[in-house]
């Protein structure tokens, strides 16, 4: 029967050949509902700039002519366009953040979907941390650029209707106003590059400083009183400052950029106002209409720094995503056969002369085994002769370098990885829990399982009287990696759910370590009877579990 599971989020094909293609393609697969936001964004731009040009009425038709009704008209027309206006702002960032979340989902489910295909070798180039660091920081990074894209398109058609407010009211003025654009573009050309260099070299470094507060976290406990939580805080102290130094001169490329780009407009709206002076003293000119003036080119500084601010956030987002398509273009080592074939039921399993050697480093010597349903092997050897390195391959986590493994006589590099994760189980022998709770864990998202079925699995790995010795039972919350757990409940309890995991092959990798002879036994004598069909294979140190066996495999030491 089918185990019953949870369906996870369906990852789909993100376009990651490139930063700009990726980002492209975070536009295009939400484009109606931007499309949307863009719109309401232009009306409130529109209805922005129309409110000097209603100031402007009210001064001149009706305060300049003290025409007190047709001021309050103007008046209350001003109020209506601002509410108007604040109205289209709210609904362009509400659809702004609804569609941009369901890109960023995609993304995230994307990346998640991708490390679960890579392999350790393949995960190998990315740290925790570093994952961790591309799959928050740096996916914000693209959700920030993406509300930019949008404030840009907005910003410039506000751009071009400043411009034209500014031409109907006097062509001198738009004049002043269209020179300082050459001014700002050329500020804009300048410093693009050198953020978005500065800002890779930071995205970078926030992901080595990730891995290093994830050594802290993880791995400070461990050699606490060794000396080494000193050396990690240090490594964290150091990636840290490199952090912030580097924020530093970011923050000062930004800062020039954003700061000199509306100077210009700002000289335009003072050499403006002077020229516009001398046109009202004239009479060629409205008081009303300086000030709408005066309005229109503090807007267009606004814009102006506004679109610089966004180009900001495009190298932010250039080197965000250039790291998400890294990640997003990754193979694992293990390919997948072009035509897979499926492996029979209850079969025996063959290695026929495995051996496994990495960067021209001989980690196995060549070794068979043959084990059956209903039989336990054990494996036996001295440190370093390759008994963890045999049940990986054993289990398709690594391919052997030469020899091939077999289930029913078929390899399983001609089999689909899938195939091979549902028939052959691996307990390892440093098993990790996830946090929640230990219900949680044996679980773990199998949604067929019972209170029962858990109940019998860990009475198998002779855990159950220690899960029902907890206040909570099996609601006991294990915390981050199992640390409320002593490391062998965390051992047995990753036996228990390889158990529910109903596979046709158990790999075993010196789950008993950490209990004592007598559990050890009586942990055998379970697992066979609750497990009768399967092929059972364990690593272990001790002659005591070798001679509980049904058979013996002794590794030699690898010669290097």
């Amino acid at each position: 029967m089918t185990a019953a599971v949870l369906t996870p989020p369906r990852a789909e094909r993100v376009d990651s050949r490139s930063p700009r293609a990726f980002l492209r393609w975070c536009l295009q697969v939400e484009w109606p509902g931007f499309a949307v936001a863009v719109a309401l964004g232009v009306l409130g731009q529109v209805l922005l700039v129309a409110i000097p040009w209603a100031v402007q009425h009210a001064l001149d038709d009706g305060v300049a002519t003290g025409d007190m009704p047709v001021t309050g008209l103007w008046a209350l027309a001003v109020v209506g366009l601002g509410l108007l206006m604040t109205g289209a702002q709210i609904a362009e960032q509400r659809w702004n953040y609804l569609c941009g979340a369901r890109v960023l989902q995609r993304v995230r489910v994307a990346m998640a979907d991708r490390v679960l295909t890579l392999d350790r070798r393949a995960l190998a180039r990315f740290g925790a941390g570093d994952l961790g660091t591309r799959h928050g920081r740096d996916v914000d990074q693209v959700w920030i650029w993406i509300g930019g894209v949008l404030a840009t398109a907005q910003l410039g058609v506000g751009l071009v209707v400043i411009l034209g407010a500014l031409a109907q009211l006097d062509l001198l003025l738009a004049l002043l106003g269209l020179a300082a654009i050459p001014v700002v573009a050329a500020v804009n050309l300048y410093y693009p590059r050198r953020y978005e260099s500065a800002h890779e070299r930071l995205a970078e470094l926030h992901g080595a400083r990730g891995d290093a507060v994830s050594d802290l976290i993880t791995a400070g406990a461990a050699v606490r009183g060794l000396g080494g939580e000193s050396a990690l805080v240090v490594r964290h102290q150091g990636r840290s400052d490199a952090v912030t130094a580097q924020s530093v001169r970011a923050a000062g490329i930004r800062a020039d950029w954003v700061s000199r780009a509306p100077f210009a407009p700002m000289v335009a709206t003072g050499v403006g106002i002077g020229v516009g002076g001398l046109a009202v003293i004239d009479g060629s000119l409205t008081v009303g209409g300086l000030v709408a003036f005066a309005s229109w080119m503090g807007l267009l500084a606004t814009v102006v720094g506004d679109l610089a601010g966004q180009l900001t956030a495009r190298g932010q987002a250039a080197a965000s995503a250039g790291r998400i398509c890294e990640l997003l273009r990754a193979e694992p080592t293990l390919p997948e056969p072009a035509r897979p074939r499926p492996l029979p039921r209850r079969a025996v399993l063959d290695a026929d002369s495995v051996t496994r050697t990495e960067d021209g480093r001989p980690l196995l010597a060549p070794a068979d085994l043959t084990v059956a349903r209903g039989r336990l092997l054990a494996v036996t050897g001295p440190t370093g002769s390759g008994k963890s390195t045999l049940l990986r391959l054993l289990a398709r986590l690594d391919d052997p370098s030469a020899g091939r493994v077999t289930l029913g006589g078929v390899d399983l590099r001609d089999a689909a990885i899938d195939d091979v994760r549902a028939r052959i189980t691996l307990v390892p022998q440093r098993p990790v829990l996830v946090s929640g709770t230990i219900a949680d864990n044996l679980r773990v998202g199998r949604t067929d399982l019972d209170d029962e079925a858990l109940r019998r699995a860990c009475h198998a790995a002779a855990v159950d009287t220690d899960v029902e010795g907890f206040p909570d039972g099996y609601d006991t919350e294990v915390g981050e990696r199992g640390t409320t757990l002593s490391g062998g409940q965390v051992q047995r309890l990753a036996l228990a759910r390889g158990l529910l995991r109903g596979a046709d092959v158990l790999l075993l990798d010196d789950v008993t370590s950490a209990v004592d002879v007598a559990t050890e036994a009586l942990i055998v004598a379970r697992l066979r009877a609750a497990a009768p069909d399967a092929a059972i294979v364990v690593v272990t140190h001790r002659s005591s579990l070798a001679q509980l066996a049904d058979d013996v495999l002794r590794l030699p030491e690898v010669a290097r």
